[in-house]
């Protein structure tokens, strides 16, 4: 197949389903599958035969083989096993999910163990299939967008998934920052602009301010465990306790059925955006006494739906006064909000936005589809920074609605018996007692075309403690030394050299390329041609060293412009210490116990230190999120660098191992 060269896909992994777009000077193309529907089920089986299968086939077989169906792992990838989401998960799916040697959480179907990075590698890989048939050549490079909310181990899984898929990762994007590139590429005017992104499985807010071709995110903050999966499962809850009633048969004790139960709630959920009422009449869904069928007859109104959700929906506006807060603003001040994710459909979500921001809430395109158009965006704009081109009308539009199963469908599911189920640190910095450093006055303002500090190459893997290591007794910190905030532009597309590229006529016969006639564009939605954007964006989250105590020292802020490199000094608390291991959280408690541990980085000084002897350590986050940590002992010189090392799935060689099983099960099928 033809190589793409400078194609860069926009790829919107997404909980439930994922997207795919390509920019190029035509515009924006979102890249419809072979059943011709543009939203690619984020669903993994693996069939008896061997096969395995993604997408809406895979989401199939998920009511009748839920326990080698694997869906909705999005929200763990990255998190340790022991966590009290993956303990939540546990008791709501039906394929099980078992603990790897370094602490990492594995799904297993039919007697195989997979990474969370692997299951995502196999939607990565489908999606990237999508777009190869639908181009008619190879393409190998992509922009993936994440929730705003991501740590750096969840990012870091994300970014080896795509590996494993054979994707170059060029940028981690966050998805409402996706979002604001695809609503305001083009736009002149300056604006303050909220991203209200509610999908299947996170939630994220995200404060914006544009200034013509400057989009610079003022504050992020989110939810990763809050979404429309727990909204289809408070409908399946109130569903078993119904049949329980009518039956006294618990269908939350036989997994089969209550994926059934499940599904049939999710598509309720979405019917009731537009009809006030809805029926659901499941037939056979277990057996009592005498081999008697079991049925299920139930109704439920959109204001029942309401009520039901609105307690949990409440907790976005939590999140949403932590981001107004970190930005300074209230909600009177922002000038537009935009609904992004599936979720937002809900004509509840679209009353409590406008209530809470004090105006209508802007849902004219597609909140399914955005999220890949922005990265695509971004993609072009990555690309285009060699290429020198530019994007030509960039459509924002109305898609119609996915497919969804109808309850009638619903019932011709084979039957299950519920009354017989078969299912089928040494020591950290040791016990520093770190000197009172008088802290060095902050740097000079550095100029946003200063190039971003060179990065050594890292010369030691940071990894998680294990099981099998001491325990590492409480660090010690000193008070920082020195900041240096270099946000800087340096790895973004030139604005001043750019030549004036006329734009290509829009394809005739693209549906994707031009709204359609009923299109409900808004302002300037479709959009003449622009120059690539300039995206300064945040970290989400606050990174950080451990210090005595159990305390921790914040290094890089929660919301601080990337890229950024901080620095701070400590000092040797014991007399004849050789050895410091520097432990790395993120999170935003001042208890190390509550934040999550990223890796670890030892540094041998070489000879025995006095105490009060000084340790130089630079925090590093350039623009795709990706963490680098040096230690450096200024008497001798030596230095350690390390990047984040994933928890449970990590090395170069255990990349390569996916990647070949990925192969190899692409072969079988």
């Amino acid at each position: 197949m033809e190589s793409g060269g400078d194609d860069v896909l926009g790829i919107d992994l997404g909980t439930t389903n994922s997207v795919v777009a390509l920019a190029d000077q035509r515009g924006v193309h979102v890249l419809p599958g072979s059943d011709g529907q543009p939203l690619i089920p984020s669903t993994v089986t693996f069939h008896p035969d061997g096969r395995v299968l993604v997408g809406a086939s895979a989401r199939q077989r998920r009511l009748i083989d839920a326990t080698n169906t694997i869906y909705s792992v999005k929200r763990l990838i990255g998190r340790p096993f022991d966590c009290e989401e993956v303990r939540r998960a546990q008791s709501r799916f039906a394929f099980p999910f078992v603990a790897s040697d370094t602490g990492g959480v594995l799904v297993q179907a039919r007697g195989e163990r997979y990474t969370l990075s692997e299951i995502s590698a196999f939607v990565l890989r489908e999606v990237r299939a999508v777009a190869e048939r639908a181009l008619g050549r190879s393409v190998k490079k992509a922009v993936v967008t994440v929730p705003a909310n991501f740590n750096e181990l969840q990012r870091s899984a994300t970014k080896a998934a795509g590996r494993v898929a054979g994707i170059d990762v060029l940028r981690i994007l966050n998805e409402p920052t996706a979002a604001a590139l695809a609503y305001g590429y083009g736009r002149a005017e300056r604006e303050r602009v909220v991203i209200f992104d509610l999908g299947g499985g996170t939630f994220d807010i995200t404060i914006l301010d544009l200034a013509g071709e400057i989009f610079e995110v003022a504050a992020t903050a989110g939810d990763t465990y809050l979404g429309g999966d727990d909204i289809d499962g408070l409908i399946a809850e109130q569903m078993a306790e119904t049949f329980l009633v009518q039956h006294r048969v618990d269908l939350r004790e036989a997994r089969p059925a209550y994926e059934r139960l499940r599904a049939a709630a999710e598509w309720a959920k979405c019917q009731l955006s537009s009809q006030p009422e809805v029926h659901v009449s499941m037939e056979q869904l277990a057996f009592g006494q005498g081999g008697r069928a079991l049925d299920l007859d139930y109704r439920l109104t959109s204001k029942g739906l309401d009520a039901m959700a609105m307690p949990l929906l409440a907790r976005t506006f939590d999140v949403c006064e932590r981001a107004m807060a970190s930005a300074g603003v209230r909600p009177t001040q922002i000038d537009r909000v935009i609904l992004v994710g599936g979720s937002t459909r809900m004509p509840l979500v679209r009353r409590m936005v406008a209530e809470y921001f004090g105006r209508e809430p802007r849902a004219e395109i597609d909140p399914d589809l955005v999220v890949a158009q922005g990265a695509a965006i971004q993609g072009r704009s990555l690309a285009t920074s060699r290429a020198k081109g530019r994007i030509g009308r960039v459509a924002l539009r109305r898609a119609a609605p996915p497919k969804l199963v109808a309850a009638e469908e619903v019932t011709a599911i084979p039957h299950v018996d519920a009354t017989g189920m078969d299912f089928d640190e040494g020591d950290l910095l040791d016990d520093l007692d770190l000197e009172e450093i008088p802290a060095r006055p902050p740097a000079p303002p550095v100029p946003m075309n200063v190039p971003t500090p060179t990065v050594r190459p890292p010369s030691l893997r940071m990894s998680v403690p294990s099981e099998a290591q001491p325990a590492m007794p409480p660090p010690i910190l000193a008070a920082p030394m020195v900041v240096v905030a270099a946000p800087a532009a340096s790895d973004l597309p030139s604005l001043d050299d750019l030549p004036d590229l006329p734009a290509m006529p829009d394809a005739p016969n693209d549906p994707s390329a031009a709204p359609p006639p009923d299109a409900n564009t808004w302002g300037d939605q479709t959009l003449a041609e622009a120059r690539p954007p300039l995206l300064v964006d945040v970290t989400p989250l606050t990174l950080a060293l451990e210090t005595v105590g159990g305390f921790c020292e914040p290094i890089i802020a929660r919301n601080a412009a990337v890229p950024t490199e901080q620095e701070r000094t400590f000092s040797v608390g014991r007399d004849d210490q050789e050895t410091v291991v520097l432990r790395v959280c993120q999170g935003e408690s001042r208890r190390a116990e509550e934040n999550q541990v990223l890796g670890q980085i030892t540094l041998e000084l070489g000879e025995a230190a006095r105490r009060g002897h000084p340790i130089s350590v630079s925090f590093m986050l350039d623009a795709g999120g990706t963490l680098a940590v040096r230690a450096v002992d200024p008497r001798s010189g030596t230095e350690r660098t390390a990047e984040i090392r994933l928890v449970g799935e990590v090395d170069v060689g255990a990349t390569h191992a996916m990647a070949a099983r990925l192969d190899d099960k692409y072969a079988e099928s």
